[in-house]
């Protein structure tokens, strides 16, 4: 794909790529079956930070982002699937990456299909209105608030 010292670098296709990942899954699942950790010590793993629970025990929403837009006027729009949970209207949230927090903000509308709705549930593709600027990428994980 690009240069390296005057001499084209050569890419790894498409076919080499999936078999590599087939064997560190494998590997992987392996040492998991087994009961045995030391094969994933170099593996890196894909970590989904937990659910906030509130006071009542309930879950927090989570959206995972998918994608991101400002909206001169409106704010900032964030993109995604609500993993879980139910996202509202003025509910405040907080942007999480990597398990860290990122920012915190509140919900100003919530779209659905170009239509304005007051909540999205859980599984449906849904665009929040944050209010203010924030720094969210794909990847990133919008988790409500619990309220005391």
């Amino acid at each position: 794909m690009g240069w390296l010292f005057g001499r084209k670098k050569e890419t790894q296709d498409a076919s080499e790529m999936l078999r590599r990942y087939n064997e560190a899954e494998s590997a992987r699942l392996a040492a998991m079956v087994g009961g045995s950790d030391s094969a994933t010590a170099g593996t890196p793993t894909l970590t989904v930070p937990s659910a906030t629970l509130s006071a009542a025990g309930e879950p927090g929403a989570e959206l995972a982002v998918e994608d991101v837009f400002t909206i001169t006027g409106r704010g900032l729009v964030v993109t995604g699937k609500v993993v879980s949970g139910t996202m509202r209207v003025g509910d405040q949230v907080v942007v999480l990456r990597g398990g860290a927090q990122q920012a915190s903000a509140r919900v100003t509308g919530i779209e659905m299909l170009r239509r304005s709705a007051t909540e999205a549930a859980t599984g449906a593709s849904a665009g929040l209105l944050l209010a203010g600027k924030h720094d969210i990428v794909r990847g990133d994980i919008v988790r409500t608030v619990p309220s005391a």
